[in-house]
């Protein structure tokens, strides 16, 4: 909601566009569910040889391939920037490009060769236990007023610039641009995994 508004009327246009997206992504991954089963097609590029023809089955390898390459570097980015600040709070000085490229070569390459990823069921389950942990502990600071404006115990730490400011973006906002960076968010949020 904050990707656009900023007033409690943002709520409804943030609610249905994240439920009109995640239907749409249902509807299609159901339909390439259906047309697998139809044709008995274990892939996209299979499927689209078995439906549209062989001659331009590529086409869907090959944005898939670009799919997972952009989100792959994407990711990359993220967890270089993560693994940065990580390092900088035991006193290391490490470089954007260092962590990108030690991220990149030393956990991110060696998990695409895998063959079989069962081996990474339980960090599935530690990812999730940490995304409960988070809501836990964003929940004992919300409901602490930790951060509540304008006296909250840690608000004084936030740069001013950096201070959240409530109440003049609401509904209409959503025909700001900006709301497409809640449709982007969305879009990556319902990314099904690609074969």
């Amino acid at each position: 909601i904050a990707a656009f508004g900023n007033a409690p009327s943002a709520i409804l246009p943030a609610v249905s566009l994240i439920g009109v997206i995640g239907a749409v992504a249902a509807y299609d991954f159901s339909l390439i569910g259906r047309v697998c089963s139809y044709t008995g097609a274990v892939s996209y590029r299979d499927a689209w040889d078995k439906t549209v023809g062989t001659d331009s089955s590529w086409l869907p390898a090959t944005f898939k391939a670009f799919n997972c390459l952009a989100a792959n570097l994407a990711y990359s980015m993220i967890l270089a920037d993560t693994f940065k600040d990580l390092f900088s709070t035991f006193g290391l000085d490490v470089s954007r490009t260092n962590a990108l490229l030690g991220v990149s070569t030393l956990v991110i390459l060696p998990l695409c060769l895998m063959k079989n990823l069962s081996s990474l069921a339980p960090f599935s389950l530690l990812g999730i236990a940490g995304m409960g942990y988070l809501a836990l502990a964003m929940a004992v600071r919300y409901f602490g007023g930790d951060y509540s404006m304008p006296d909250g115990k840690f608000v004084q730490d936030v740069a001013a610039e950096l201070q959240p400011v409530f109440g003049d973006k609401g509904a209409s906002s959503v025909l700001h641009p900006s709301s497409f960076i809640l449709i982007c968010m969305l879009s990556t949020a319902y990314l099904a995994h690609f074969n």
